[in-house]
């Protein structure tokens, strides 16, 4: 109880300091993680301009250390658009939340995967998790990895401890050894590299592809759509700004975030050209996503079926 009464108390000083909803003037709230076009935008500084030349201001900016605070700020009206993997919009749409996916940003099976053990871990393929300590964010992307691999691996969450922790209080674990793997995403994952030596993991995601999807509130898209429409241009052209400057992108994010150089090199360089994009939401995307959420029904993870496609929306058409 006293654990649940601080993040409880947590969440709420987290809501006051967003600023108490989108809807107050003619601005928007971004959440934004340490990573990708939305991150990049809040330290450049050209779509708030951009937003502000055309009556959208001002544009505030939150932070958040994963996707699934973002989303309960979302639900509670404090935050208006942000980007989260395909996990917590599965959760939200699960809750009954007014929350839509409105562009979307995919990596190949091939690319993903997140899964790191100590460098000198026995622990080779997801079959080796049995009976370990197996740490990840609850709700975020990362339990859907953790599904699906162990799932492959013969394997469920029963067969293993799962320690759901948030990605600060996971690398303190991963650190002192009181977990024996962990699943992740970057900085998390390069900086863990970078520090201790972790070694990856290879993980089987069934070609399932890792999506980044762009949310936003119902209530913004029902009753503001040009907002969104205007933000999502200005964050599809800052995508293709960042993949024209990724040295530049690289020294901007190690100021922000004081990770060392090495780090966000290793995080671009994983990635490649497909580092930064913002798209519309398509039939595969869509499709796509009704796997994910079939994989955390099946698992027992939600506790009924969704339709995915209830929770896109398709108003988006890129001007270029």
């Amino acid at each position: 109880m006293k654990r649940r009464t601080l993040l409880g108390a947590g969440l709420a000083l987290l809501l006051a300091a967003c600023g108490g909803g989108g809807d107050a003037g003619r601005g928007i709230t971004i959440g934004v993680q340490k990573g990708g076009v939305l991150f990049v935008a809040q330290q450049r500084g050209e779509v708030a301009k951009r937003l502000a030349a055309q009556g959208i201001a001002p544009v505030k900016w939150v932070e958040f250390p994963s996707g699934p605070p973002l989303i309960e700020a979302m639900r509670a009206g404090s935050v208006d658009l942000g980007a989260v993997g395909d996990t917590p919009v599965a959760y939200a749409q699960a809750s009954g939340s007014d929350i839509v996916y409105v562009a979307t940003h995919s990596f190949p099976s091939s690319i993903t995967g997140g899964l790191i053990v100590p460098k000198g871990s026995p622990i080779r393929a997801a079959a080796d998790l049995k009976g370990k300590r197996l740490a990840f964010t609850k709700g975020s992307a990362s339990e859907l990895s953790a599904v699906v691999a162990l799932k492959k691996a013969g394997l469920t969450l029963r067969d293993l401890t799962p320690v759901y922790l948030a990605p600060g209080d996971a690398m303190t674990a991963f650190a002192n050894g009181s977990i024996d793997a962990w699943l992740t995403w970057d900085p998390y994952r390069a900086l863990a590299q970078e520090r201790f030596g972790a070694r990856e993991v290879p993980i089987d995601r069934a070609g399932l592809a890792a999506t980044n999807f762009t949310i936003a509130r119902g209530a913004l898209v029902r009753e503001r759509p040009q907002v969104v429409v205007a933000t999502l241009d200005a964050l599809r052209d800052e995508a293709a700004w960042a993949r024209a400057h990724l040295p530049e992108v690289e020294k901007l994010a190690s100021a922000a975030t004081r990770l060392p150089p090495a780090v966000q090199h290793a995080m671009l360089a994983r990635y490649g050209g497909n580092a930064f994009a913002i798209d519309p939401v398509s039939p595969a995307d869509i499709a796509n996503q009704q796997r994910v959420s079939d994989y955390l029904t099946q698992a027992g993870v939600l506790d009924r079926k969704l339709d995915a496609a209830a929770a896109a929306w398709t108003g988006w058409k890129p001007k270029s």
